[in-house]
């Protein structure tokens, strides 16, 4: 017999409102404490370029924030629409920004691909028109 695992979607699309939510306030431990320990952000891009990079546990993912501050700004960010089943919650957004270096404005579609466990992110895989910021980050 086949083991049945029953996810509520529902409290997973709240954990990743309450993530954007402490995201927006800038409150950092509060979105911390929405993922696990061994949590693993990897977002694309050549390294040294925004948060590039494969993040893992909070120290990482402390970084990862602590780059994408310091590299730009939003100037809007919206989520256009959530979808959930089982464990996955993938959330398409809309992001206007300027790299802070350049003074430079980038617009991107972005996918956020989150597995949750337990109540806890476990991953967030990101996806978004990479060219776009590589460009405004050049000088």
């Amino acid at each position: 017999m086949r083991e049945v695992l029953i996810v509520n979607e529902a409290s997973n699309v709240d954990v990743i409102k309450r993530l954007y939510d402490a995201m927006g306030r800038g409150d950092m431990d509060a979105a911390l404490a929405l993922t696990s320990e061994d949590v693993t952000f990897v977002v694309p891009g050549p390294l040294g370029v925004g948060a590039a990079g494969t993040w893992h546990g909070h120290a990482g993912v402390r970084e990862s924030f602590r780059k994408l501050r310091e590299g730009q700004q939003n100037q809007s960010a919206a989520v256009v629409s959530i979808v959930a089943q089982g464990d996955q919650v993938v959330v398409l957004l809309h992001v206007k920004a300027t790299a802070l270096a350049t003074g430079k404005t980038f617009e991107s579609d972005i996918i956020h691909f989150f597995t949750i466990k337990e109540g806890k992110i476990v991953t967030l895989l990101d996806f978004f028109d990479t060219a776009a910021l590589v460009e405004a980050y050049r000088p």
